[in-house]
């Protein structure tokens, strides 16, 4: 049984001789390619809204439940639930223990996708955490104001289930907060937290049986806070170094014990101070998005999108021995890039500039078609095109990367209504 399904992500399924069932939203199967719809025995369609919001589908766990007992009569009770994105990784696992089927249970998944659970689940690991309180309607402005009063700098007000900075704001002070909190309130499920100074990092790999397949970790170039609200590029560099490979996997397998976490994909992000500490950001049971899977694919023959599966259904890693990015990808370093796309409603490619000064270490891309229509669908990483690159260091992908975001640039014109 899979709930939610990417067309890219098709090759990975099918990992058993069992028949499979999917459900997804109707805008998801409208545009399912025939080809990979006619490889599922049953197919339900959920009636969500088609929007970013990461709990649609959460929120439709009953009709989720009638459609796996309807599938049960003509397949049998299922045996495994495949839940690879984040919206998905909690209703998957509310199944799995509706239908006594195993893999990552509730519990689990909700620390992996509450920024509060995770937090307090932390607490006691001697890892560092920013501090943090869960807010919402009901929270007296008195304990706001007493909370604040004890951060530097910065507040952070985020929701406490999405992902990809969507809903974040940050506040200069903790008087811009406090301001903002008395004439616009605070909404329910968020929580404010300490603004930590520092670079974000993101460390993605798999975890079978408890111990660490593989592990990569990487330091972001801009963040996506900056790229969903500032138009910025978003784009990440691993790192050449094993001795910070050796400190990330320390981190990380602390991290995962706490949660419970042992066989998954997972994507962690952690902050990377000034002083050289690391400090948790968040933890999630499912592979990184925007060009993650692709780029450790292409670099280290790494399938993210397999394992996930893979974990999902019981089926042994196809990692054979532990093994991080270097181990794999040798000497340097690698990363992905996708530079931003100032245009925000639906567009059309009018002219490409810069492909002619592209570096030698792109390894991957994916660049529009003249007279491609861009934002005809609603999309968490809208970008311009996406890369990925390949030297025999961090600085030198770095390097790359700037000289690429430089010249590359797509010319659009907007879109005519019918």
């Amino acid at each position: 049984m899979h709930v939610g399904l990417l067309a890219q992500h098709a090759d990975a399924i099918g990992v058993t001789q069992e028949p499979m069932a999917l459900i997804l939203n109707r805008h998801a199967a409208e545009r399912l390619p025939q080809g990979v719809g006619c490889r599922f025995a049953r197919i339900g369609i959920l009636d969500l809204p088609h929007s970013l919001d990461f709990e649609v589908y959460d929120e439709s766990l009953d009709q989720m439940t009638e459609l796996v007992k309807e599938f049960s009569g003509d397949l049998g009770p299922p045996t495994a639930v495949v839940g690879m994105y984040e919206q998905v990784t909690l209703p998957a696992a509310r199944l799995r223990d509706r239908f006594g089927v195993p893999g990552v249970d509730t519990e689990t998944a909700l620390l992996c996708r509450d920024k509060v659970l995770m937090k307090e689940a932390l607490r006691g690991s001697g890892l560092r955490l920013p501090r943090f309180r869960e807010v919402g309607p009901e929270t007296p402005f008195s304990e706001l104001e007493d909370f604040v009063a004890g951060l530097p700098g910065k507040i952070v007000l985020k929701p406490q289930r999405q992902a990809g900075s969507f809903g974040i704001r940050i506040f200069n002070d903790a008087g811009a907060f406090l301001t903002h909190a008395r004439s616009s309130g605070i909404p329910g499920g968020y929580e404010i937290e300490e603004f930590i100074e520092g670079s974000v990092c993101h460390v993605d790999g798999v975890v079978r049986a408890g111990e660490i397949r593989f592990l990569s970790a990487s330091r972001y170039i801009g963040d996506c806070f900056s790229f969903q609200h500032g138009g910025q590029p978003l784009a990440s560099v691993t790192f050449d170094s094993q001795a910070m490979l050796a400190r990330f996997t320390d981190f990380t397998e602390l991290v995962l014990k706490h949660m419970g976490l042992r066989d998954s994909t997972f994507h962690l992000e952690a902050f990377l101070t000034p002083d050289d500490d690391l400090v948790f950001l968040e933890l999630a049971n499912r592979f990184g998005g925007a060009y993650v899977a692709n780029h450790l694919k292409a670099v280290c023959g790494i399938d993210l999108a397999r394992e996930s599966v893979l974990a999902c259904t019981g089926q042994p890693s196809e990692i054979r021995m532990p093994a991080n990015a270097l181990d794999l990808a040798g000497p340097g370093a690698s990363g992905w890039l996708y530079p931003a796309l100032p245009e925000k409603e639906r567009c059309v490619v009018k002219r490409i500039q810069g492909l002619d000064t592209c570096p030698g270490s792109v390894v991957l891309s994916e660049i529009p078609d003249i007279g491609q229509e861009l934002n005809d669908d609603i999309t968490p990483f809208a970008s311009s095109g996406k890369f990925v690159l390949a030297a025999g260091s961090s600085a030198a992908v770095e390097q790359d990367m700037r000289r690429l975001i430089k010249s590359y640039a797509v010319e659009v014109e907007m879109k005519r209504a019918a």
